[in-house]
This record gives structure tokens, C-alpha cells and sequence, in this order.
């Protein structure tokens, strides 16, 4: 009987052993990502042209483009999206500058910078390069790319509107939606003539990143 109490005890310790050291998964918290939607819509010389994310492999690339200056003059940030694809040639790219800063103090802009530089220009004029203001680049099925021009004596106008500021851990977004009409353009490298086609009705929702 000693023996069977003995045996039991020695079951009963070992198996407490045994779950004693059985790891036990430890599962990460799922890491919050801001659902991001893009699209654009417009007819281009005459053509309707839609884009729609992944839709032959269509996605927004923000980017954008820091000129850096020694203080006491302040830096610029120009913010760029472009919904492309890597499967075919077209898209249409936009965009907005110039953000000012202090970049002997920060690297990048703060948020609050980037945010409001958004929600204050909601009619922006048009600007070579974006350096102050708004851009258009379009590319066409040829791999001609065709620029709006800040001085075109075309009729031109953008409107931003649903200016929403989100974050996660892989950055910080400025999404929107602008509806704009205008001209682009391209110059023959033989002639040096500048051809021009009408972008109208056109709808782009995307965003920038920070």
C-alpha cells in the first residue's frame, strides 16, 4: 500500500514537473495598419480613364522630396502620389508643396506641420514642380510623361476635399480626395514643340505620407 501511495505521489510530482516547464506561445498583439484606398477617374483627350487599386495591379506610391538648406533658412518637403502599377505604363501622379521647416531641428516636418499644410490648401494654384502648389503628371500608354504647367492659358482648378490625418506603425498619412481639371503637356524632342492634351472631370482619392 506504501508502495502504491508512493508510486502516485512520484506521478502526481512528475507531472507537475512536466507542466511546469512546457513553454507556452506567447502571441503578439496584432500591429494596428490604416486601411488605405485609392482611385482615380477622368477623362483624359477625350478618353475615359479609370484606375482602381488593385485592379492590374494599381496601388498609390507616395513619396516626396526634401530640399535641405543650412539654417536659418527653412527647408522644403514636396509630397507626391502616384497611382501606378508595375504591369503597365499609365498613371497619374500629383503633387502638393512645399512644406517649410526647421531642418537643423527635425529630420522631417512634425505631423502637425504635414496635417495642417493639407487641411490650409484646399485650393491650391498650380506650380512647375509643386514647389509651390499643385502638379499633375500623367503618363500615357507610350511611356510619354505630360506635365501640368503653372503659367497655362488654359483654364485649370483643383479642389482637395476629406482630408483625413491617420497613423500606424509604418507611418503617418495624410489621405484625400481631389477632383481637378487642366492641361498637360510635352514637348517634341525633334520640333521643340509643346503638345498638349485635356484632362477633365478628373477624381483622384489617394494620399500622401509624411
Amino acid at each position: 500500500m506504501k508502495g502504491l501511495k508512493g508510486a502516485v505521489a512520484l506521478f502526481v510530482f512528475g507531472g507537475m514537473m512536466v507542466s511546469s516547464c512546457v513553454k507556452h506561445e506567447i502571441i503578439p498583439a496584432p500591429e494596428a495598419v490604416v486601411d488605405l484606398n485609392c482611385y482615380f477617374q477622368g477623362f483624359i483627350n477625350g478618353t475615359d480613364v479609370e484606375l482602381t487599386q488593385n485592379v492590374n495591379g494599381y496601388t498609390c506610391n507616395p513619396t516626396k522630396e526634401k530640399i535641405i538648406v543650412p539654417a536659418p533658412e527653412y527647408s522644403s518637403a514636396i509630397y507626391y502620389a502616384e497611382m501606378s502599377s508595375a504591369t503597365t505604363p499609365i498613371f497619374i501622379k500629383v503633387g502638393m508643396g512645399s512644406v517649410m521647416w526647421d531642418a537643423a531641428t527635425v529630420q522631417d516636418p512634425t505631423l502637425t506641420l504635414f496635417n495642417n499644410f493639407f487641411l490650409n490648401n484646399l485650393n491650391p494654384a498650380y506650380s512647375d514642380d509643386a514647389t509651390a502648389g499643385f502638379e499633375v503628371q500623367y503618363r500615357d500608354n507610350a511611356g510619354n510623361i505630360w506635365l501640368s504647367h503653372e503659367n497655362s492659358v488654359n483654364a485649370q482648378n483643383v479642389v482637395f476635399s476629406n482630408i483625413k490625418q491617420e497613423s500606424d506603425a509604418y507611418g503617418d498619412y495624410s489621405a484625400f480626395t481631389c477632383a481637378f481639371n487642366c492641361y498637360v503637356y510635352k514637348q517634341d524632342q525633334t520640333t521643340m514643340a509643346w503638345d498638349s492634351i485635356q484632362i477633365q472631370n478628373a477624381v483622384y482619392k489617394g494620399w500622401f505620407k509624411r
